[in-house]
């Protein structure tokens, strides 16, 4: 499947705020160093400060933090 064609999907996710999307992929935003579920209520980051990974262990591993308001890094039902 098409890059581009997966990141706009996923940048829709973000700007939606979509729950459906949460687990799915992680984004982490490259000017504060943190990652956020996709229904993250904070407001979305620049889309070229956005970087997307599909786990929580990934994005830390990537040098982000968990977001301290939707925490990526808890189970969905927490």
């Amino acid at each position: 499947m098409n890059l581009d064609l997966i990141n706009t999907a996923r940048w829709q996710a973000i700007l939606t705020r979509d729950r459906s999307m949460d687990g799915r992929f992680v984004y982490g935003t490259l000017s504060t160093g943190i990652f956020c579920r996709p229904s993250c209520a904070a407001r979305p980051a620049r889309p070229e400060s956005v970087v997307f990974h599909e786990t929580a262990k990934a994005a830390r591993e990537g040098g982000f933090r968990a977001c301290l308001r939707c925490r990526p890094d808890q189970p969905e039902n927490c």
